[in-house]
């Protein structure tokens, strides 16, 4: 057989598309594996203390909604 002197691009477009180029799937939370102790520790704090009252929360949202539509 004769070797290949040249690439070719050909009908890899196609391959490539036959099961669709799909994106990356973006995770709701970013893994912290690996991140610094001290950082998390703090995050862990900062997410503890800063919790709001999620049932003002759900009725301040509806009276937002109701109030936008016409």
């Amino acid at each position: 057989m004769v070797k290949q002197k040249h690439h070719t691009a050909r009908n890899q477009t196609f391959k490539a598309h036959k099961n669709g180029i799909r994106k990356p799937k973006d995770h709701r939370y970013k893994s912290t594996k690996g991140l610094d102790p001290k950082f998390l520790r703090n995050q862990r704090f900062a997410k503890k203390y800063n919790k709001k009252n999620p049932v003002a929360a759900v009725k301040v949202a509806r009276s937002l909604s109701s109030t936008t539509r016409p």
